[in-house]
């Protein structure tokens, strides 16, 4: 049993994360009927095509999504002791430090969905996905990360 359960801005985080995958699900299975036999599903750094595939393919992102929010859901809920952190917690301000771990981890799954979203519409409309896009989302995400054990360090110093 969980002693801190997820606060409102963790819920909140989570459920927009599951909606948008339920989207991206339910946006692929109407488009399915209108997708060609085969199409495209991979691009080289110029946005030319060098991979086909069927169009069952396209239900490929879509499941990573589930299965990579569906991981970082399970991490949101670890207590603070089953956690390997790069620093040693002190257990007096056990509350703070798991905030700061939740928080981020909420925002990176939220990260995580909407590029999986991004990608498959990408990948529904046949456009050129461009390289940029998954640099930013990259750094984005890595920013996140570290923001957030930076923030887990300070609470864990009691200097946030």
């Amino acid at each position: 049993m969980n002693r801190f359960p997820l606060t409102k801005f963790q819920k909140l985080m989570e459920l927009l994360t599951w909606l948008l995958a339920a989207a991206t699900f339910i946006g692929t299975i109407f488009r399915w009927r209108t997708l060609p036999e085969v199409m495209a599903i991979h691009y080289d750094e110029y946005g030319v095509a060098n991979d086909w595939g069927g169009r069952w393919t396209v239900f490929i992102l879509p499941v990573l999504l589930v299965v990579c929010c569906g991981i970082v859901s399970f991490c949101e809920r670890l207590e603070l002791r089953q956690m390997n952190l790069p620093f040693r917690a002190n257990m007096e301000r056990e509350w703070y430090v798991l905030r700061a771990i939740r928080d981020a981890l909420c925002v990176l799954n939220l990260e995580i969905a909407l590029l999986f979203a991004v990608l498959q519409v990408f990948t529904l409309t046949a456009l050129n996905q461009p390289v940029w896009f998954l640099w930013c989302m990259l750094g984005i995400s890595a920013t996140t990360l570290v923001f957030g054990v930076w923030r887990a360090w300070n609470c864990n110093q009691g200097t946030l």
